[in-house]
């Protein structure tokens, strides 16, 4: 079962994870024309029938299917937002009166669709680009992973692919809690604690996004997609709890 969410194809197939990211393998880009003929000039197929053959500057696709022809017969498993291993890690310490305890959240083996750097870097329209595009291919010779810039994208060079995947592992500090119990009497207080709170303090991550949890949607086929929802930020909360 194929299904499609923000240009990207989603498969899900027996025996295999759910929502598996189906698309072209990303190989780099054609520094030169001696590349391009060691790559034996694939071509493109375009709508109207015709060819149209990738040159110095444009992207190179893993030809699966060996006929010289990148087109949908060469798109394969490119990703799993599934993770290997998730979970929680807790501590506490107690100190008289004085209480510590910070929690750490962890995925480890999960992929993430960067759909959002895929807009700032695609370079085939109007719109603003991140700076990574400055070190895009402009001439024969030039060692980059960014193709040239074509209003349009005839190649398709920014088309659905590992390019646009990223391994998403991370290790969060979610939670850190200090609290302390007042040891005074107070008249008509039974007990007094005073707390304070932070969330998401830090974050260890190579994911180049804001955040390695987005997820596109809740529905399961639409997870490890980032849309540049908004993130997952510090918070801080400070209290008192009075037991009369």
């Amino acid at each position: 079962y194929t299904t499609t969410a923000f240009d990207a194809d989603i498969l899900t197939a027996e025996g295999g994870p759910v929502a598996q990211f189906y698309g072209y393998k990303y190989l780099g880009v054609y520094s030169d024309q001696a590349e391009v003929d060691a790559y034996n000039n694939l071509k493109m197929l375009n709508e109207n029938g015709t060819y149209s053959y990738f040159a110095p500057g444009d992207a190179i696709f893993e030809d699966v299917v060996p006929d010289g022809i990148i087109d949908e017969k060469d798109k394969q498993v490119i990703g799993n937002p599934n993770p290997d291993f998730t979970g929680i890690l807790s501590s506490s310490l107690s100190y008289k009166n004085v209480s510590l305890s910070a929690t750490l959240g962890y995925s480890l083996g999960n992929d993430v669709y960067n759909y959002q750097r895929r807009i700032l870097e695609s370079m085939s329209t109007f719109e603003n680009q991140s700076t990574a595009v400055l070190n895009r291919w402009r001439s024969s010779g030039d060692e980059t992973n960014i193709p040239r810039a074509v209003y349009g994208d005839p190649m398709g060079n920014a088309r659905f692919s590992s390019r646009w995947g990223e391994d998403a592992s991370y290790l969060r500090l979610k939670n850190v809690s200090l609290s302390w119990d007042l040891p005074y009497k107070i008249p008509f207080i039974n007990a007094m604690t005073v707390w304070a709170s932070a969330n998401n303090l830090w974050t260890w991550s190579s994911y180049l996004g804001c955040d390695p949890e987005s997820s596109a949607s809740n529905n399961v086929l639409y997870q490890g997609i980032d849309t540049g929802l908004l993130p997952q930020s510090a918070s801080y909360t400070v209290g008192v709890r009075i037991n009369l």
